[in-house]
């Protein structure tokens, strides 16, 4: 288990700032960690939403990609990386109360919320789906059906972002360059 949340944070770490080409393999990821962490019926229900979702909605975002490069932007890449890292170490260190699991799933959430800072607005939106994913992995691990139903229902803000908003940005880009 500890191992899924490496590599969970270790694929939100790779994709600060990117396209989201990993965005799949981390709703798999996720998946793992919801039904390895949690024994409700949250967690079968978020081991079969999760890697569906992800897939789902990588179809639907994946032509804005076309032409999309790394920017570099000197130090400004590194901000996010520091700043993840930086909040896992406040989040372990003030929450030890909570329980290993947890924190590694709180974790999972706020490394999405770093990585939707950084970049186009094709990786800061696919920072937000990585962060909706910890918290549906967050969902069960604590057995919340609360925490599960928001998640779904971030899900659907996104997939209206993604069919609404995206596009729109990408002809707006377009027009400048």
């Amino acid at each position: 288990m500890m191992t899924g949340f490496a590599c969970a944070l270790v694929l939100v770490l790779m994709s600060l700032g990117r396209d989201g080409r990993w965005l799949p393999l981390y709703g798999i990821v996720c998946a793992v960690l919801a039904g390895t962490s949690g024994t409700s019926w949250v967690a079968v229900l978020c081991v079969l939403v999760l890697p569906i979702a992800n897939l789902l909605l990588w179809g639907v975002v994946r032509h804005f990609t076309v032409g999309q490069g790394r920017v570099a932007a000197r130090g400004r890449d590194v901000l996010p990386v520091v700043m993840t890292l930086l909040l896992q170490f406040v989040l372990a260190f003030f929450g030890a109360g909570l329980g290993l699991v947890p924190t590694f799933g709180i974790g999972l959430v706020l490394a999405g919320l770093c990585a939707a800072v950084c970049g186009e607005a094709l990786s800061q939106f696919c920072g937000l789906v990585m962060a909706v994913d910890g918290l549906l992995v967050l969902a069960s691990i604590l057995p919340s059906w609360g925490v599960f139903v928001m998640g779904l229902a971030l899900w659907g803000v996104l997939v209206f972002l993604a069919l609404v908003l995206l596009p729109r940005l990408a002809w707006w880009r377009v027009e400048d360059d």
